[in-house]
């Protein structure tokens, strides 16, 4: 008995809102701010040929301008990737650390250099908002959302939701410049571009939400 409620007390631990746990610290603050005079430079660790790029989609996300995140280079199965640094989580002052992941792999099928100008700022802006995300969940919910990733149509809903926030940053064009891109001009494979079809907002089903 005195065992499951051990357990049962973690489990829910695991869920407690960070806005509760920040009392030990400071308030969390991810209500929308205005970008005038921030610093998005503070506690990022860039590469240097896309620095620019990098600061240019973070001006969309004030809320970020303290956040800790490290853009790499590592192989990957996709462009891009955002995710929680997993040492983080562990440290006394509740503050995570992310990354955001530029596919260096040869055999990458969409290169980050290959897209558009405006697509890649647009593909930035979708990293950055599963991190804006990220943020808001309790420990538990990011676990609840790496099992997404098990299911086509769970994967699916998420990402869709992921493109919305990044829409209404204002960088929907930008996204649909990287999403036809991918779908219409880039030398991806078939399969490669049917789970984009798939998974992400259309490229039409963007220019709609923006018109509207």
């Amino acid at each position: 008995m005195l065992k499951a409620l051990i357990t049962l007390l973690i489990l829910a631990s695991l869920f407690i809102p960070r806005k509760y746990l920040f009392f030990l610290k400071k308030e969390i603050n991810m209500q929308p701010v205005k970008a005038t005079h921030l610093n998005f430079e503070n506690n990022k660790v860039f590469i240097s040929k896309y620095k620019s790029h990098c600061l240019k989609a973070l001006s969309y996300y004030p809320e970020l301008e303290n956040i800790h995140i490290e853009f790499r280079e590592k192989s990957i199965g996709t462009t891009m990737a955002a995710r929680p640094i997993v040492s983080s989580f562990f440290n006394l002052n509740f503050e995570r650390k992310y990354e955001v992941v530029f596919n260096n792999d040869s055999d990458c099928e969409v290169p980050f250099e290959d897209l558009p100008e405006e697509g890649q700022i647009g593909i930035l802006g979708h990293e950055l908002a599963h991190i804006l995300d990220f943020e808001k969940k309790s420990l538990g919910q990011l676990i609840l959302i790496g099992s997404f990733y098990i299911n086509a149509h769970t994967i699916r809903n998420y990402e869709r939701r992921i493109d919305n926030i990044t829409l209404n940053r204002g960088l929907g064009k930008k996204l649909h410049d990287a999403y036809h891109y991918i779908l219409e001009d880039s030398a991806a494979s078939d399969e490669y571009k049917a789970f984009k079809n798939f998974t992400y907002l259309k490229p039409q089903e963007i220019l709609e939400k923006i018109k509207k």
